[in-house]
């Protein structure tokens, strides 16, 4: 009796050990995209911390960032958008955050609401390598929600084929061959310390879409007649959200729309005015600068993101039903990640060497700088470098004539001074003291300390006939933190 007490205890042992085997290979084997997207997520949400969603596709991705709305308005965010995400997707999303929290507000951009394909891997209407893309994409937003009734609904609606439905519910099937492929980032999750998505589930961008295709406007016969699944799930979220009590808001991001897209947005519009919730198209409102402000035709880059992110705060400021946290140590991870964001962007400024992207970088509150550009540069012949110059100073200076240029821009206040040609700047302020300019001619030009004449930022004899100069300097101490030499080569600038 002894002894068959024992050897069921031995295997009751063996069996939870194998099972704690079995569950760590797992955690560990598992991809983790979609926990390092969500990490922050699971964690704030449990402290009621997140009074906003944005959900949508990798247009919502690339064009909020949570914590610049932190940084500038106090507000507490995240962006759960997925990589192509369809709307139907998106809504599934949302029921699953919503079994761990209740915002104040849900932010739905409509993208692809055009879109009128019910499954994602539908071989009717999708390629192969179409359908690999985006059920590969869904994996992002669908990995980090355990298995329950409402992750198999989610999947019922959303993939036909039932070996790819297990992959969703069972995602051991499709990850247990990663060893190869292990980090030390993999054995992390084991202790709930692996790397974390720290802008709270947004991606910025950084390049800068310098030709971006414009199309015609919709006209009468490019509207959308017919609801479409898209509209059908634009429908289901609006009125999950008002039947929790949760403010909604509908909207279109900017980019580089085509003539269907801008249809499109006409539909959601009409489906919002429908439940009487907003609806902000900003594709109609001047938002962003589409030269400047893209990354690629269809995404935003870094600074069209501060833009929309910013329009939004403002928005949700008019409300009246969020709280400014800035300051309560409750949210300290908020102001951490926040100082975080802004030191990378003070060394991407700094090492990047596309002067598309670190002028236009530049153009972000709190930098200094003083760009000089030489008479008759190459500058001059190149359109899409002009509109970024002319972005710092707003003056449309540069674009008068091929004589000298300069604009220095003092961080601390954000205010930003130019002159053109012959111009005289007697007493610009700055962290570096007050600054003098004049130009003298076409290899010499003064940029000094006030009363302090032996002092000439702009001139080096090694450097006199260089096309542009660019100084960065701390905004608090004045410290000069690099200054570069550019000559420009048929568009191409090398220092």
């Amino acid at each position: 009796m002894k002894k068959t007490f024992f050897n069921t205890i031995k295997i009751v042992i063996f069996l939870l050990i194998l099972g704690g085997c079995i569950l760590a290979s797992t955690v560990v084997l598992r991809r983790k995209d979609s926990d390092y997207k969500y990490a922050d997520f699971l964690s704030e949400s449990k402290k009621g911390h997140i009074d906003v969603l944005f959900i949508g596709s990798s247009h919502v991705i690339n064009a909020i960032n949570p914590v610049v709305l932190f940084d500038d308005y106090g507000y507490t965010s995240y962006n759960m958008g997925g990589h192509g995400s369809l709307l139907q997707a998106t809504y599934w999303e949302l029921q699953e955050s919503l079994e761990y929290m209740t915002p104040e507000w849900v932010v739905i951009d409509t993208y692809m609401i055009e879109k009128n394909v019910k499954y994602l891997d539908d071989r009717e209407e999708y390629e192969a390598d179409d359908i690999n893309t985006s059920v590969e994409q869904l994996h992002l937003n669908m990995d980090v929600w355990p298995y329950n009734d409402l992750k198999v609904k989610a999947i019922d609606d959303l993939i036909s084929d039932e070996k790819i439905k297990n992959e969703f519910l069972y995602d051991f099937i499709i990850y247990h061959n990663r060893w190869q492929n292990l980090t030390a980032n993999d054995f992390k999750a084991l202790t709930g310390t692996a790397d974390r998505n720290q802008l709270f589930g947004a991606e910025m961008r950084y390049k800068v879409e310098i030709d971006p295709p414009m199309h015609p406007e919709a006209t009468e016969g490019d509207l959308l007649t017919e609801d479409t699944v898209g509209c059908e799930y634009l429908r289901k979220i609006i009125e999950l959200c008002q039947d929790k009590g949760i403010g909604v808001v509908v909207t279109y991001y900017p980019f580089a729309a085509e003539t269907g897209d801008k249809a499109a947005a006409i539909k959601a519009g009409e489906i919002a005015a429908e439940y009487d919730v907003p609806f902000l198209n900003m594709l109609e409102l001047d938002v962003v600068d589409l030269y400047s402000d893209l990354n690629d035709h269809g995404h935003l880059n870094v600074t069209g993101a501060t833009k929309v992110t910013d329009y939004m705060g403002e928005w949700l400021s008019q409300t009246g039903d969020l709280v400014d946290h800035r300051g309560n140590p409750e949210y300290s991870h908020w102001e951490e990640n926040a100082e975080k964001f802004k030191a990378e962007l003070d060394d991407m400024v700094l090492d990047e060497d596309n002067l598309y992207v670190k002028l236009n970088l530049l153009k972000l509150d709190g930098y200094s700088f003083v760009l000089y550009v030489n008479e008759d540069s190459g500058v001059y012949h190149d359109t899409a470098m002009m509109h970024i110059i002319d972005n710092l100073s707003g003056s449309g200076k540069v674009m008068a004539d091929n004589s000298a240029y300069v604009v220095i821009k003092d961080g601390a206040t954000n205010k930003v001074y130019d002159a053109k040609g012959g111009e005289i700047l007697e007493s610009v302020p700055t962290s570096m003291g007050n600054l003098y300019y004049r130009f003298v001619e076409k290899y010499y030009r003064i940029l000094s300390p006030v009363g302090d004449e032996d002092t000439n930022y702009l001139y080096d004899d090694g450097h006199a006939a260089e096309d542009i100069q660019l100084i960065i300097f701390d905004s608090e101490s004045g410290e000069i933190l690099s200054h570069d030499y550019y000559r420009s080569y048929g568009g191409n600038y090398e220092r």
